[in-house]
């Protein structure tokens, strides 16, 4: 069975590069460009994964995360970010950085 991922990222070109990486792996992915439109999606499909962006406008990865743990308590979720991780999230929360290594991102995805 293949793995249901959701990928959110406001930046256009690196959410369409991952959708169709993952899908070519194998995965059935879907992408959205912020918060908002992903916390639809989790309301309305499963997803096995949330992998989003850090800093996005509107609502950030956190926030996004914090949201569909609620809707979802086993979403496994990774963010994506340029930045350092943030201290305090959850541990079962997975952080890559940008720019994204595809080789680190399928050893994150494997069970």
């Amino acid at each position: 069975m293949s793995t249901r991922i959701l990928v959110v990222d406001d930046d256009e070109s690196t959410r369409k590069v991952l959708r169709r990486f993952l899908v070519s792996d194998g995965h059935v992915a879907a992408a959205c460009g912020g918060g908002t439109g992903a916390l639809e999606r989790l309301h309305a499909t499963h997803y096995d994964v949330l992998l989003t962006d850090l800093v996005m406008p509107g609502m950030s990865g956190v926030a996004l995360v914090d949201a569909a743990k609620a809707l979802h308590p086993t979403l496994r979720c990774l963010i994506m970010t340029g930045h350092a991780p943030i201290e305090g999230m959850a541990n079962d929360v997975s952080w890559i950085a940008k720019p994204i290594d595809i080789d680190q991102l399928l050893t994150t995805l494997a069970p």
